[in-house]
C-alpha cells in the first residue's frame, strides 16, 4: 500500500498541536488508555472528514476500476467547465480593460496635456497586469 503524505502548513501544525494539547489535558487525570482513545478518535475523525472532501481520482483509493473511471471522468468534466469558465472571465475582463482605455483617451482628449501624466501612470498600470 503507498503512503500519501500530506503537506501542511505552520497553521495547520499549530491547529492540530493546540487540539492535542487540549485533548491530553482534558483526559489526563483519567489514565493513558482514555488519552490514547480521544487522541485515535480525534484522528479517525479528521481522516473521514478529509476522505469525505477528498473527490478527486485515485484520492478515495476505490478498488473499484469503474468508480476510479467515473471519478476520473468527474474530475475532467470539472476541470473543462472551470478552464471555459475561466476563458470567458478573462475575455469580459479585457473587454472592461478595452473600455478602461476607451474612457481614458476620451478623458485626454477633453482635457488635454493636463490629463497626460494621470493617464500615463494609468495606462502603465493597465498594461502591466497579467493576460
Amino acid at each position: 500500500m503507498e503512503t500519501q503524505i500530506a503537506s501542511a502548513d505552520v497553521a495547520e501544525r499549530k491547529l492540530a498541536a493546540a487540539q492535542l494539547d487540549s485533548i491530553v489535558d482534558a483526559n489526563r487525570s483519567r489514565g493513558w488508555s482514555a488519552c490514547r482513545d480521544a487522541v485515535l478518535e480525534w484522528h479517525f475523525d479528521a481522516l473521514a472528514r478529509t476522505r469525505t472532501e477528498a473527490w478527486m481520482p485515485r484520492l478515495a483509493r476505490s478498488p473499484d476500476p469503474a468508480v476510479e473511471e467515473a471519478l476520473g471522468r468527474f474530475y475532467r468534466y470539472h476541470i473543462r467547465l472551470t478552464i471555459e469558465r475561466l476563458k470567458a472571465e478573462n475575455l469580459e475582463l479585457r473587454r472592461k480593460q478595452f473600455a478602461a482605455l476607451a474612457a481614458v483617451g476620451a478623458q485626454l482628449a477633453n482635457d488635454g496635456a493636463s490629463a497626460i501624466d494621470s493617464a500615463d501612470s494609468l495606462l502603465e498600470g493597465l498594461q502591466s497586469l497579467p493576460g
